[in-house]
This record gives structure tokens, C-alpha cells and sequence, in this order.
């Protein structure tokens, strides 16, 4: 049992990388047909609505695919996990929004959007240690960075530890099902595209530019 606790951080880590490395990727090459790639847009108009907006301003969705990607090879790769982590929340938690509150509920989109924060959130769970110094109450600039702190947080973190310790081991088994059902899904996703290519304006019709 304990080595099976152990191994699920590993397993969350790959199939949250897998994700963002096929979401990220995406958008620069497609190969998911009713997820938005670069080449959806070159003549014609994306629906306007929040992820729309960000597509035509001409470099925020940009920057949200390469965050993605980039999160996504350093979790599967194991560089820079812990910070990759913080960074991706600026995606992950938007896409959560869009996803699960943006007025037409998909099965689809509620399970990506839900699936990849519970993910995010176990893991940083995970890497709480790295953490520890966030939690300092009283925290002193610092204009030498070779000088390190001693205070960890320690008071604050012990309580926020003993919150997350007795359930981290259900989160990481439901943080494991979301991952295994999602990059299931995404898969044979990537496997329809190859099979039948499409544009995102051959399934949902769009306005000419």
C-alpha cells in the first residue's frame, strides 16, 4: 500500500505533463480536431467569446499554449517541476473557469477543466516542501539573494500540513482517475485526426475573415 502511495505523485506528474504537452502542442501543430490550432484561424473569425478574445489580441493565447507546453515538458521531464507547477495555476485555474462556468456544460470540457486542477493541486500538495518559505507571516526583503532565510513558515505550514496529509492519498486516487480518463480521451482524440483530419471550421462552421 505504501509503495503505491509513493508512486502516485510520479503518475500524476506524467499524465499531467502528457496533457499540457498535447494541449500546448496543439496549438502550434494540429492534431485534435475540436480543440483550436493556429492554422483554425488564418482565414477565418474565432467565436467571440472568451478564448476568441485572447485568440484574435495576437499573443495572449500564445503565451497560455506556451506556458502549457512548456509546463508540460518540464513535469514529464522532472526539471523544474515545483515551478512549473505555480506557473501552469495561471492557466490551469482560468481554464477551469472557462470550462466548467462558461454557461453550456460539456462532458468534455468538465472533465479536462476539473481533471487538470485537481491534478495541479495534488502536486503542488506533493511539492509542499518547496513551498514552505511562502508561508512565512512576516517575510523581509532582500536585496542579496546568496543570503537564505531561515524561517520556513514553520507554524503556518505545520497547520496547512496537517490539513493536507490525511487526505492526500484520495486526492492523488482521484487526481489518478481524472488523469487516466482524460489522456484516454485525449488519445483517441489525437487518433480521430490522424485518422480523418479536420479543421476546427469542418465540425463547427465559422465567420470568414
Amino acid at each position: 500500500m505504501k509503495s503505491i502511495v509513493a508512486a502516485m505523485p510520479t503518475l500524476v506528474r506524467y499524465l499531467l505533463g502528457f496533457d499540457y504537452i498535447v494541449n500546448g502542442l496543439n496549438w502550434w501543430v494540429k492534431i485534435i480536431t475540436p480543440y483550436p490550432s493556429i492554422s483554425d484561424f488564418v482565414h477565418f473569425l474565432p467565436r467571440m467569446d472568451m478564448v476568441g478574445v485572447m485568440i484574435e489580441e495576437g499573443f495572449m493565447f500564445d503565451l497560455v499554449k506556451a506556458i502549457e507546453l512548456l509546463a508540460g515538458i518540464a513535469l514529464v521531464t522532472n526539471c523544474y517541476a515545483a515551478m512549473a507547477l505555480v506557473v501552469a495555476m495561471t492557466v490551469t485555474v482560468p481554464v477551469f473557469i472557462v470550462d466548467v462556468f462558461q454557461g453550456h456544460m460539456r462532458l468534455r470540457a468538465f472533465l479536462m477543466g476539473t481533471g487538470a486542477l485537481v491534478m495541479n493541486l495534488f502536486l503542488l500538495c506533493c511539492y509542499f516542501d518547496y513551498f514552505r518559505p511562502l508561508f512565512t507571516l512576516r517575510a523581509h526583503a532582500n536585496m542579496d539573494p546568496r543570503v537564505r532565510r531561515s524561517d520556513d513558515g514553520a507554524k503556518s505550514a505545520a497547520l496547512v500540513e496537517s490539513i493536507i496529509r490525511p487526505v492526500l492519498p484520495w486526492f492523488g486516487a482521484v487526481a489518478i482517475a481524472f488523469g487516466l480518463v482524460m489522456c484516454a480521451w485525449l488519445c483517441v482524440m489525437i487518433v480521430q485526426h490522424a485518422i480523418n483530419p479536420q479543421t476546427l471550421n469542418d465540425i463547427r462552421p465559422m465567420q470568414p475573415r
